[in-house]
């Protein structure tokens, strides 16, 4: 009896110290990050052989990936351990990195305990593995910067919904080893036709349109209106000076191969005007080079 007093004692102890640091905090603490058993980081070098990428159940492996882009996809594209097929690409602007991030390029090798999807392994595992290979540390900020608003000009939209069965949705598990057999939904196919960038979007949103714009670095902001998913075809002259601006009414140059701001109000029937609004900021605290093993 004694014995047991004492285990109901020392559990009831052991919740009320949890309780009480959960009520000093504020906020129960995040639950913790499912991690790889093993993992190997190697620096790839100018000459050394690109490894296979790979990904099975519980085993990823990049072969001489870009750190910067194994970042955006850890901390934004599989964040919450699945893939969301219609917003695929990377959006949330980096601050805090240093140049070797953006030039570094690595191979990992790791293996979970027990089967693992693509996206887990890509997502929050990652971040655990960067957390405690590369020692980094991150926040997120929310600030008023200058940013296009998107919304439709004159004369209405001049592209169409997407046809039933004209693209395949991303598998949301992340696997890297799943070939699609036709065109993927909301992923911008980019071509060249001599000094003209060509770019398609099957299946895609407007609202996930938007967030692959960039335009002069800023972020786009959706305020068309427009549901559903759409086909759009975008022609644009590489390094063409845009004498409208981005607020000055239609464009001169009708024709496929405008410049940027000119294409989208003339090709598709919508204009971006400069404003400021709100973005979400991913900030790389601290950072540094993995010993390799």
């Amino acid at each position: 009896m004694e014995k047991h007093l004492l285990r109901v004692a020392t559990i009831s102890a052991a919740v009320a110290g949890l309780w009480a640091q959960e009520l000093a905090s504020g906020q129960p603490a995040p639950p913790a990050k499912p991690k790889f058993e093993v993992a190997s980081v190697k620096e790839c070098k100018g000459a050394d052989p690109v490894p296979p990428t790979i990904s099975s159940p519980g085993r990823l492996g990049l072969g001489c990936w870009n750190l910067k882009m194994v970042i955006l996809q850890a901390y934004e594209v599989f964040a919450s351990g699945k893939l969301d097929p219609l917003n695929p690409m990377p959006s949330t602007p980096v601050e805090g990195d240093p140049e070797w991030v953006r030039s570094a390029r690595y191979s990992i090798d790791a293996k979970a305990d027990g089967p693992q999807s693509g996206a887990m392994m890509r997502g929050p595992m990652m971040q655990a593995l960067l957390e405690e290979r590369f020692h980094m540390r991150t926040h997120r900020e929310l600030r008023e910067v200058p940013v296009y608003v998107m919304t439709v000009a004159k004369g209405g939209p001049k592209f169409r919904l997407a046809k039933e069965g004209s693209c395949q949705p991303f598998d949301a598990s992340g696997d890297l080893n799943v070939h699609l057999d036709g065109v993927p939904c909301a992923w911008p196919i980019m071509s060249r036709k001599g000094p003209t960038r060509v770019f398609d979007f099957h299946g895609v949103t407007i609202d996930v349109f938007a967030k692959d714009l960039h335009p002069d670095g800023r972020p786009v902001i959706d305020r068309t209106g427009l549901a559903g998913a759409f086909d759009i075809h975008l022609e644009v002259q590489a390094d063409a000076p845009d004498s409208s601006g981005p607020d000055n009414g239609a464009a001169s140059d009708p024709s496929p191969g405008a410049s940027f701001f000119a294409a989208m109000r003339q090709q598709l029937g919508l204009r971006l005007d400069p404003a400021k609004g709100p973005s979400e900021i991913l900030v790389i605290d601290h950072i540094e080079k993995p010993s390799e093993n």
